[in-house]
């Protein structure tokens, strides 16, 4: 006896729910690191620049260092104060660069500081938290500040 072929009239569809689930996932995970990102940045009055550039912060690994309160000056590194004076030897602010340094050269990837200090912050406290870099042998700098057009400064 010869079986019948069968011929399917109804359409073929996809379960979409997993790939739903995936991509609100990968949403979640993006919106969430992003936002890190932004926990790192404290409130400063930028100085002005009329020759600095805009760059790319994504292409580095980055550490931001935020000098705030000009009055009595606090260096706050990933969301906690740390000590910055530099007398001899390390301190508590180029420890942590180093630690951080040594744990993204495992990667692979480039370590940039991100200087991000109060208009009216001492230059002595700058100086020290550049020193505190250089003591960890920290070569990616930058220091931010607000973009001015020069005709913008004549107004």
């Amino acid at each position: 006896m010869a079986q019948a072929k069968r011929r399917g009239t109804g359409a073929v569809s996809m379960n979409m729910t997993p790939l739903i689930d995936i991509v609100f996932q990968l949403l979640i995970f993006f919106v969430l690191t992003a936002q890190f990102q932004q926990l790192e940045i404290e409130q400063v009055v930028l100085p002005m620049s009329i020759a600095a550039e805009p760059k790319d912060p994504f292409q580095y690994r980055n550490v931001i260092i935020n000098v705030v309160k000009p009055d009595n000056p606090e260096v706050i590194v990933m969301g906690k104060p740390v000590a910055y004076l530099v007398i001899d030897g390390d301190n508590e602010l180029s420890s942590l660069l180093k630690a951080r340094k040594a744990t993204i050269l495992e990667t692979g990837e480039k370590l940039n500081v991100i200087l991000r200090a109060d208009e009216m912050v001492p230059y002595e406290v700058v100086a020290s938290v550049m020193l505190a870099a250089g003591r960890a042998e920290i070569q990616g700098w930058w220091i931010t500040t607000d973009i001015e057009e020069p005709e913008d400064l004549l107004d």
